[in-house]
């Protein structure tokens, strides 16, 4: 009975971490593409099937996940899962998982949810939706924090199922079962 109280009460731990962990990878991207978005103020529209939309974004996008992704595996690793198998072989299937919700989100629906915010509901990218402690917050911003909710719970079912699986032999922290 100590025994499922012990395993619960790990999960829960991972879960709560996971998060913490989450939430400080969602901070650094958000942080990340608001200080590119700060500071890079050219603009380069392509159109992509009768829409345009700013190329820029996009690259703005991607440095923030690339910082994101390094910070998160460092996390995961040591903070979350507390893996000691192989780096090499957990942090290029990491990147790889990171890859494959970094083109579904960050890329596609991030892509989609602006072009619909722009050519359907006719938004400028300026429009401030609200203010939070003195920074003004544009539909932009909304549709990021959106993406990284999805993205922050894609990325926990991707590491615990294939980045850092749980040996039959011990669990997370290498521990035997008794």
């Amino acid at each position: 009975m100590g025994s499922d109280k012990k395993v619960k009460n790990s999960k829960t731990r991972e879960i709560v971490m996971y998060l913490v962990c989450g939430a400080f990878t969602t901070a650094v991207n958000l942080l990340s593409f608001a200080i590119f978005d700060y500071f890079v103020k050219a603009e380069f529209y392509v159109t992509l099937l009768y829409w345009r939309f700013d190329l820029l974004l996009l690259l703005n996008n991607s440095i923030a996940w690339i910082l994101a992704v390094i910070s998160a595996f460092v996390t995961n690793r040591l903070l979350v899962f507390h893996s000691n198998g192989s780096v090499i072989k957990e942090f290029l299937t990491f990147t790889a998982s990171r890859i494959i919700t970094f083109l579904v989100f960050e890329v596609g629906t991030f892509a989609l949810f602006v072009m619909i915010c722009e050519n359907v509901f006719g938004l400028p990218k300026d429009d401030i939706f609200f203010s939070i402690f003195g920074y003004d917050v544009t539909y932009l911003f909304t549709v990021k924090i959106i993406n990284s909710i999805l993205v922050v719970i894609v990325n926990y079912v991707l590491s615990k199922l294939f980045i850092f699986k749980v040996t039959k032999e011990g669990d997370d922290n290498g521990n035997k079962d008794t």
